[in-house]
């Protein structure tokens, strides 16, 4: 007589579970005892099949270790638990789940419930997002935040190495007059030419970002001053003998790490000068050419 209220409760349980669209399993020791119906979509697998199996079987082998040390952590301190695992469907497709785990009583039984929600969309998205948040959208180069996260990665390495690295500031000449004269179109894409010759000059390990509205950045690892240099003046011959109308041309500064500064504000700085040193003197070599 005293079963039947259990009975009753647990009878109210499944109804309720069934009719869940999140994945429910719940295990009694090493092996499923009981799986809604939505635990048997999301994982390919029936009923029959999962009761064969407990959760270690549908992680992803290479966190299984991780999943059964933090199961046996929490075994110890009782605690309900929340998680993010990988797993394996049937049809051997991964599929990201977030775990909420407690322990009840099943069937007068200790047991482990395992409700699950499904992260798979957006998992699959971060990567395209964190993309985005470091991406230009109109020259499709880096952005600011691309080159601080660069830089600190190179400070790091350069510390660990004892070799120096170089970042160009390249500042394409009269944007304003180019849109004045032309229309802002015609000064994006004059923003977008510069980003191709940047790629085309740039190695696979170097990073080219738009670190401004008129002006770009290009980070040369394990670069000297004298290869930066050269690596400056090759992008400036590009850009001038560059047939596309308007013609274009650009000013670039260069600083290496650690001589010109050993901070991300020092270095970049030290590379500002010396852009506009040379947008000085550019300045002053046009209006000679015009007084003559």
């Amino acid at each position: 007589m005293r079963d039947k209220p259990r009975r009753k409760r647990e009878a109210s349980f499944r109804t309720l579970v069934e009719t869940l669209a999140s994945p429910v399993f719940v295990s009694c020791g090493k092996r499923f005892h009981y799986v809604n119906h939505a635990a048997e979509a999301i994982t390919g697998y029936t009923r029959a099949e999962l009761v064969s199996m407990d959760f270690c079987d549908l992680v992803q082998p290479d966190a299984q270790e991780a999943v059964i040390a933090r199961g046996a952590r929490e075994e110890e301190t009782g605690f309900a638990s929340r998680r993010e695992v990988r797993i394996l469907t049937k049809n051997h497709e991964e599929r990201w789940l977030e775990i909420i785990a407690a322990k009840i009583d099943f069937d007068g039984v200790p047991a482990k419930l395992f409700s699950a929600f499904d992260l798979t969309k957006r998992k699959r998205a971060e990567p395209q997002a964190r993309l985005l948040a470091i991406t230009d959208p109109l020259t499709g180069l880096g952005n600011y935040g691309r080159i601080l996260d660069v830089l600190r990665a190179e400070m790091e390495r350069s510390r660990r190495t004892r070799r120096p690295f170089a970042v160009l500031l390249l500042d394409l000449d009269g944007l304003k007059n180019i849109n004045d004269r032309y229309g802002h179109l015609v000064g994006s894409r004059a923003l977008c030419r510069i980003s191709g010759v940047l790629r085309l000059f740039c190695r696979a390990v170097d990073t080219a970002a738009r670190y401004g509205r008129d002006e770009f950045a290009v980070i040369l690892p394990e670069t000297t001053a004298s290869a930066a240099a050269f690596v400056a003046s090759r992008i400036r011959e590009r850009i001038a003998t560059d047939s596309e109308q308007p013609t274009l041309s650009a000013s670039i500064g260069v600083a290496v790490y650690p001589r010109d500064g050993e901070t991300i504000e020092d270095l970049l700085q030290a590379a500002d000068r010396e852009l506009y040193k040379r947008k000085s003197q550019s300045t002053e070599q046009a209006s000679l050419l015009v007084t003559e």
